[in-house]
């Protein structure tokens, strides 16, 4: 999986949002903010989306520095050089994976993962400065704390989460999300796409 989530990642970075609505007082313009750099460089979002695996029930959630992330997704080339990150989020319970929820999620190192870990909410993500849909410079991450204070849907709900002192190696980003919806998000195409 750890293969693939840094596949996906280039895909965020390669060729809209979604124009989905916002849910009821939120912010009609998905995206957010973060303090910190990796490698030397700051992630300025634009955009964020977030996409559900129906079989799996992963979360996947990329921002960029870039608007459209939903059909970069769902491309071929990129705009230019961008910055972006993605995170896998997973909710396991007993012996299976269930629809995500609020809450508080651990990270977990997916290199030691073999099979399901404990009942539990988990997240892991890599960090990319990518030049085209098949290079990019990415940094996975090591620790921190992800926490998703409102569970977004297809139908215009956003999804809502914080970063907390989330470390790439000896790096941090920490600060906050808001994503639309991106059915493409789940698969995307540019970067190898497939389901994990």
């Amino acid at each position: 999986m750890k293969r693939w989530l840094v596949l996906v990642l280039i895909a965020c970075a390669c060729g809209s949002s979604n124009d989905g609505s916002p849910d009821g007082g939120g912010n009609p313009n998905p995206g957010g903010s973060l303090t910190g750099t990796v490698g030397g460089h700051p992630l300025d979002v634009k955009d964020a989306v977030f996409g559900i695996d129906p079989s799996t029930k992963l979360v996947w959630v990329y921002a960029a520095d870039r608007t459209g992330v939903c059909a970069l997704l769902g491309g071929t080339s990129l705009p230019g050089t961008t910055t972006a990150l993605a995170l896998v989020m997973v909710k396991v319970s007993g012996t299976g994976t269930a629809d995500y929820t609020t809450g508080d999620y651990a990270w977990i190192d997916l290199s030691s993962v073999s099979g399901l870990p404990p009942a539990g909410l988990y997240w892991a993500g890599s960090f990319a400065v990518a030049t085209s849909c098949a290079s990019s410079t990415t940094s996975d991450s090591t620790a921190g704390a992800v926490t998703v204070t409102q569970v977004g849907n297809s139908t215009g709900t956003h999804l809502k989460l914080n970063l907390t002192n989330v470390k790439f190696g000896t790096d941090t980003l920490s600060g906050s999300l808001e994503a639309s919806y991106c059915q493409t998000a789940a698969a995307p195409t540019c970067g190898g796409g497939g389901t994990p």
